[in-house]
């Protein structure tokens, strides 16, 4: 059975080998006949659709289009009652995200050292470089792409996490840190959220902020968009004055957008429920292997 996840450089994504390699030792291989899907908004992307078997634990949907559901398929959990809607699945599969299985590692204590520490979506890092405003606005920042057990000790060392990359906050939540949710980018998922908010019984409501674009992004838009003999005179002529009128007026409301989050009540799932959901994992994780393992 092969480990399968997203590969790009994300922190979510990242955490598939780390958790499921510890916890399953010796229980991956390359045989292509099953595929076991894990941490991730996957389950509407071609990656999961053709795979031979599917074995699908905490995945949530979130993009793509919902997968035709037939024998192929070996549901054992999803990541929230949201995706077990969608999917027409039973509820009671709608546990919560993969990631809480962290509860299971052992985590040096680390003195805490940052009052707010920053995560954006990685889609959102490939459009501006966000650490300048954070150095602006006193906010640790921390990159969706950096080493995963890197940006865990970051967590750690965080009184508060202000997230708009999503595991940022359930990793967050798992290590016990109180977490704010921001979003920049109307790209950005909120059913993925809500789905695993919602397992947890908690809100998502998050901050706003302006969504700010850097002008070697803006140009390469124009690019995309138009035809080049004509427009790319103007390239740059167009992308300065994104940027002034950015550093005129956006970059001033998102600095005001991490000073209301910063004054915001972050939230933390209750400890009982919390682990009651990381037990009901274990449980089907228990499951998996008693039916996979090779002997």
């Amino acid at each position: 059975m092969r480990l399968k996840y997203y590969t790009k450089p994300n922190f979510g994504d990242a955490l598939n080998p780390i958790i499921f390699n510890k916890l399953l030792p010796g229980f991956f291989d390359e045989d292509p006949a099953r595929d076991f899907f894990g941490i991730g908004s996957i389950l509407g992307l071609p990656m999961v659709k053709k795979a031979n078997k599917k074995i699908i634990f905490s995945s949530g949907f979130a993009y793509g289009n919902l997968p035709k559901l037939d024998s192929s398929y070996d549901i054992i959990s999803v990541r929230g009652p949201l995706s077990a809607k969608a999917l027409k699945i039973d509820q009671k599969l709608g546990i919560v995200d993969g990631a809480l299985l962290l509860r299971e590692f052992d985590f040096e204590k680390v003195d805490k050292i940052y009052d707010f520490s920053f995560m954006p979506h990685w889609e959102s890092e490939l459009r501006y470089p966000w650490k300048q405003l954070c150095d602006e606005a006193g906010i640790h920042y921390v990159s969706p792409t950096a080493n995963p057990h890197f940006i865990m000790d970051e967590i750690l060392k965080s009184k508060c996490v202000i997230a708009e990359a999503m595991h940022f906050a359930i990793v967050a939540d798992t290590l016990r840190v109180p977490w704010i949710s921001v979003k920049s980018y109307s790209s950005i998922s909120d059913f993925k959220w809500r789905d695993w908010t919602t397992s947890l019984n908690m809100n998502f409501d998050p901050i706003p902020l302006a969504g700010l674009y850097s002008p070697e992004v803006v140009k390469a838009f124009l690019q995309r968009k138009g035809p080049v003999n004509i427009l790319n005179p103007v390239y740059g002529a167009i992308a300065s004055i994104r940027a002034g009128y950015e550093h005129v007026f956006l970059k001033k409301r998102v600095i005001e957008g991490f000073e209301k989050a910063k004054k915001s009540d972050p939230q933390l799932s209750s400890d009982s429920l919390f682990n009651s959901k990381v037990d009901n994992l274990m449980d089907r994780l228990n499951f998996v292997e008693q039916k996979y393992r090779k002997n």
